[in-house]
Order: structure tokens, then C-alpha cells, then sequence
């Protein structure tokens, strides 16, 4: 009896354009042949060009994935049947609702069924997003650029970081140093939160419609977007609408009247008084200096979308990181992405995800997430190894089968952030570590993010650790990581395959070998990244992924040697390969 199948149109298929589909199945590894019959279900027959050969993106000992990039040619048609076709063990097999058939012919009932009514149903791609390389900044520390708006009892420059102290960083800061990140190869900004609160993190808002004065005032960020906009950078900032501050005006209404206050259904209010020695009110977490909203009050809703609108409006962002996205009302982040969407349909919105964010992007509530899933990933592998080369691999095509193509190609693919140690100090300071961490989340498909100071070595433990000053020399080009990000970023906004390419994963066991390759028409992206202590041969490497050595040529950060073609250990390299 085979068991090792899979396929359920509710989670393998994703419309990504209103007319394509992204499917994808899981067949024991000994399946051959496989085909894809899409089934005309007006004329009683297959679409003659769409009994289709499937490829093998990736396998393990015991299974084998496939993917099908299917686009439906009639214009009235919004509904797809169809069924799989594989040979194995000598006979024909066909998937469908209904099971596993072993038999000669198509059988005649149980094609699995997939209708795609509406064109809001697909995934939301803007056209800018594919060659994005996203930066992050905590605007208190990255440059004081206005010393006028620095607030009482501001630290020097540099001053070890604690939870509450300010340094004095703002957004002329920012505006200050915005060709220097263009020099490094940003193009998108990513800011923490920069309206009115009280701390240095600025999540404990208190007027959403005010820029924090330390930071600067409306005119400065407007005059930000507009020079970033000249230099091509799109900027997303940080939207807390899963809770305010405890000093936020209506919060302090409910405390001041209680159950009189106008606002007292705009919180989760479980007992009378409202103080704050003795919680009773839901808060994020347990940090009871943060109430959480209750987004499910049309007063609420209309609230946050005043809140958009205005900064949408007034400042032309181009979208919005949702903070705590998983503990929003699923309803309302869906409701919020179409509001944000009415007003700029390019616009995009990145969630904050520790985990498996399936659920979230099938619903429509976002259109990326912060992507700590694939951290976790790459770090057990790579720093920790905490996994076997082989755990990594069926992690890692588990993450990307969970996924369509046009999803995975716009995640926040990041290794550290200001809820994380710096990524140097979570290696251990081992560079060689990063640099393999920092090929694969170039490589992998998504959009790869820099936190501010990774670029020079930044070190540090979690907050505060990771949130210390940022340091500005003038000999930063001579800093080998900030190098090193600069050739991959170059990479990252030119080369197509790495924006667009289909992603084929293969791990080599007999040689500790790992390789991403990345498709897209003529061109091709292949990383080999050694995982052993041993130096290995190029030839045998390319003979076990079935490709000549002569396909793979301009070499980029080569740990190869020559003339002998070793890749050398714990090393990797990157070929591009434009196929004549």
C-alpha cells in the first residue's frame, strides 16, 4: 500500500496571477513520468497542451516534490479539474480526490477540482517588489542628524545601549545617510516605529498621527520619502495596531471614567478600576504598559484606517510592517490589506511571523512576513547544528513546498533584527559561518534584509544588545562584510534568476554537498556551499547533480581553487550561467 502521496487543492494550489496557478504534489521518490492533466470541463476532455511533463524541484531518500506553473488560456474559464499521472514499480498510477488508480486509462470521475472565482483572490505581487534588498533601521540609533530635537537627559553617541536610555537618533539622521545606503545596493526601508511614545522603541504609541518629536516632525518624513524616491528606495513603516501605550489619551479616558468612558468597548476591559499595579486588561505579552485594541469595534477599525490613510496620503509609503500580526484578528488584518491596497494598489504589508505563516498568507491578511522560519532553519543547521544535514534539507523543502513561487519570491528573508542578538555574535564571531548563512539568503528566493550594522560586524546579545548606535567612519568600504553585502546586493537587483528563477534544492550525502539552483529562461544561479572538512572535486559535485563543469562559469566569491576545481571546506561558491 503506498502512503507516501500527497496533494489537497486547499493548501498545495495558490492562485498567483487571476488566470495561474501554483500546484504542488509530493510522490514516493521512485515515481517516474509524472504528468500534470488538466481537464477541460466544458468539452468533457484535457486541454490538449496541458498534459504536462513535471518536473522534480527537489527529493529525499524517500520522496520527491514537484511543481506546476499552470495559466488557464480561456478567457471565460475560472475552474480547474484535474488529476496526476505517474508510473512506478511497472505499472500507471493516476492521483486524484479519490485516491491512488492503478490502471491504464484516466478514470472517468474524481478529478481533484480548484474554482478561482475572484482576481482579489490571488497573491498580491507590486511591481517592485522581485529586486528588493531591504534594509532595517532602529531610528533612535542610527544617526543623530538634528541635535535641536534631542529630548532631555540624551546619552553621548555610542553610549553602551540600555531598555530606556536615548541616544538621539531621528529622521534627519536618515535623511543624512541615504547615499551611503545607496552606495551599499538598498533599495527599501524598513523603519521601526517612528510616531509619538514614550520609550526609545516607540511601540508603546501615543498619537498615531504625530511624528515623535525627537525623531522630527511631519515635514521630515515627507521630505525622507521624497528623497528616497529619487534614489528608487520604497520605505514601509512600522504599524503597532495590536496595542498602544498605557498613556495613550483613549486608554487613559477608560482609566480616568471607567465603565462611563467612550472607549471603554476599544480595549479588552475585564474588571473595574483600571489600574495599572493591578492588570485587568488584555495587554501584548505581559507588559501591562501596553493595552492591547480590540479591532473587532467598527470604532476601532475605522480608527486604524484613518491611520493609514493619512500616512499613505500625506507621505506616499509604500506599505506597512504589522506588528505582532499573529495576535491581530485574522478579519481585520484581511480588511486592513484591502483598505491599504484601495489607496495604493502597489502597496505592500509585511506581518510579524515567528512561525509557520501559511495560514496567515492564504487569508489574505498580509502580503510577506518576517521570515524568523527560515532563520531558524539556516542558524540550527549552519551555526548550531543542532540538525543533521539531513533534517536541514527536509526542513528547508518543507518551508518551500509550503509556499507558491510568487509568495516565497517576496518574504522578508532577514538573519537578525531588533527582537534578535546581531547575527555576528549568534555565530560565535565565526565570519566563515555568516558568509554561508548570508549566500543562502541571498540565493533562496525572497527579498534579503540587512539590520542596520550587520554590514560593518555589528555584535551584540538581544535587546538591548542588538540596539546599540550605529557607527559612521569613513574607511566602512574597507570592512570585508560590508563588502561582501555590497557584491551580493548588486547581484540581488540584476541578475533575474535570483528575483524570479525557479528553485531546485539538492543535497549530496556522500559529499556533505548542498546546492540552490535558480532558474529563469536562459539564465542560471547555482550555489555549492561544502558542508565538510574536506576539500571536494568540482567534477564529482557536478557529475552527482547530473550537470558539466563547463555549464558552471563566472564565478562570484569563488572558494574554489584552481586548477584542481576544489570546492574548498565549510566554503562556497556562486556561478551564473547564461545558457547559449
Amino acid at each position: 500500500m503506498i502512503t507516501s502521496y500527497y496533494h489537497d487543492p486547499a493548501i498545495d494550489v495558490t492562485l498567483t496571477e487571476p488566470k495561474s496557478l501554483d500546484i504542488r504534489l509530493k510522490l514516493p521518490a521512485h515515481a517516474r513520468d509524472v504528468q500534470f492533466i488538466a481537464w477541460n470541463k466544458a468539452r468533457r476532455e484535457p486541454y490538449r497542451t496541458e498534459r504536462l511533463k513535471v518536473s522534480r524541484w527537489a527529493e529525499s531518500e524517500r520522496y520527491a516534490y514537484y511543481r506546476i506553473n499552470w495559466t488557464c488560456m480561456e478567457p471565460s474559464v475560472r475552474y480547474l479539474q484535474y488529476t496526476f499521472k505517474f508510473s512506478m514499480n511497472g505499472g500507471t498510477l493516476w492521483l486524484n480526490e479519490d485516491g491512488l488508480h492503478e490502471a491504464d486509462e484516466m478514470p472517468g470521475k474524481g478529478a481533484f477540482e480548484f474554482p478561482y472565482g475572484s482576481d482579489r483572490d490571488a497573491v498580491h505581487s507590486p511591481s517592485w517588489i522581485r529586486d528588493r534588498v531591504w534594509y532595517q533601521i532602529f531610528p533612535e540609533r542610527f544617526r543623530n542628524g538634528d541635535p535641536a530635537n534631542d529630548p532631555e537627559g540624551t546619552l553621548p553617541w555610542g553610549t553602551p545601549p540600555t531598555r530606556d536610555n536615548m541616544m538621539g537618533g531621528d529622521i534627519q539622521g536618515i535623511i543624512d545617510k541615504l547615499d551611503y545606503l545607496k552606495e551599499l545596493g538598498v533599495n527599501a526601508l524598513y523603519l521601526n516605529p517612528v510616531f509619538a511614545a514614550k520609550s526609545n522603541h516607540k511601540y508603546d504609541t501615543l498619537d498615531y498621527f504625530k511624528i515623535d518629536p525627537q525623531f522630527g516632525t511631519l515635514e521630515d518624513m515627507k521630505r525622507l520619502t521624497e528623497r528616497c524616491r529619487e534614489l528608487g528606495i520604497r520605505v514601509v513603516l512600522d504599524l503597532v495596531i495590536n496595542h498602544c501605550g498605557y498613556d495613550h489619551p483613549f486608554f487613559q479616558d477608560v482609566v480616568k471614567n471607567g465603565e462611563r468612558s467612550v472607549y471603554r468597548d476599544w480595549f479588552y476591559i475585564r474588571e473595574y478600576p483600571v489600574t495599572l499595579s493591578d492588570t485587568k486588561y488584555d495587554s501584548v505579552w505581559y507588559y501591562r504598559w501596553m493595552p492591547k485594541w480590540k479591532t473587532s469595534n467598527p470604532q476601532v477599525k475605522q480608527y486604524v484606517f484613518d491611520i493609514v490613510s493619512f500616512w499613505q496620503k500625506e507621505t506616499g509609503i509604500d506599505g506597512w510592517r504589522i506588528d505582532v500580526a499573529d495576535e491581530v484578528e485574522l478579519s481585520f488584518l484581511r480588511e486592513l490589506n484591502s483598505h491599504v491596497k484601495q489607496i495604493n494598489k502597489d502597496a505592500f504589508i509585511i506581518a510579524e511571523i515567528w512561525h509557520d505563516a501559511k495560514r496567515l498568507m492564504m487569508s489574505g491578511g498580509t502580503d510577506s512576513v518576517m521570515n524568523y522560519d527560515l532563520r531558524s532553519i539556516l542558524i540550527d543547521f549552519i551555526v548550531d547544528r543542532s540538525i543533521t544535514a539531513e533534517q536541514f534539507h527536509a526542513r528547508l523543502v518543507r518551508y518551500v513546498n509550503r509556499y507558491s513561487e510568487a509568495e516565497l519570491s517576496q518574504m522578508f528573508n532577514l538573519l537578525g533584527s531588533h527582537d534578535t542578538e546581531r547575527i555576528l555574535t549568534r555565530c560565535g564571531n565565526r565570519i566563515e559561518l555568516l558568509h554561508l548563512l548570508v549566500a543562502l539568503q541571498y540565493t533562496l528566493p525572497g527579498n534579503p534584509v540587512i539590520y542596520y550594522g550587520d554590514e560593518l560586524g555589528f555584535q551584540g546579545d538581544n535587546d538591548p544588545g542588538c540596539r546599540a548606535c550605529m557607527t559612521w567612519t569613513a574607511d566602512y568600504k574597507n570592512h570585508p562584510l560590508w563588502t561582501l553585502l555590497r557584491q551580493w546586493n548588486r547581484l540581488k537587483t540584476t541578475e533575474a534568476a535570483l528575483q524570479h528563477g525557479h528553485v531546485e534544492l539538492r543535497h549530496i550525502p556522500e559529499l556533505d554537498v548542498y546546492a540552490v539552483k535558480r532558474m529563469y529562461g536562459a539564465e542560471q544561479a547555482v550555489l555549492l556551499l561544502n558542508f565538510s572538512q574536506q576539500d571536494r572535486r568540482l567534477d564529482e559535485i557536478c557529475r552527482q547533480l547530473g550537470c558539466d563543469t563547463d555549464e558552471l562559469h563566472a564565478v562570484q566569491f569563488p572558494a574554489v581553487s584552481r586548477p584542481e576545481g576544489l570546492l574548498l571546506a565549510m566554503r562556497y561558491a556562486f556561478f551564473l550561467n547564461r545558457k547559449r
